[in-house]
């Protein structure tokens, strides 16, 4: 009666054993498919984040050209100003 019953309860705890295992196989697999996602969009990001730098830093030397010429432009309409005043 007692070997019977060790017997009983290893198969039970076999079988629970085994049911858990099978379980956590499908976990893993819905882990590895959300971080691969996750993976995924972050890659996306940062392209996306890549594009707008370097939109952003062209956007920024076209600023200071234009910056430069403006000063440029400053300086010859203060010079002629001046070559006024002093007729």
């Amino acid at each position: 009666m007692k070997r019977t019953l060790a017997i009983m309860f290893v198969i039970g705890l076999s079988c629970t054993l085994i049911s858990a295992c099978a379980c956590l196989q499908d976990d893993c697999k819905k882990c590895t498919e959300l971080c691969q996602a996750a993976q995924d969009k972050a890659k996306a990001t940062e392209a996306s984040c890549s594009a707008s730098l370097s939109a952003a830093k062209g956007a920024a030397t076209k600023a200071e050209g234009s910056a430069s010429r403006a000063e440029r432009a400053a300086d010859r309409a203060e010079a002629i100003l001046k070559q006024h005043m002093e007729k």
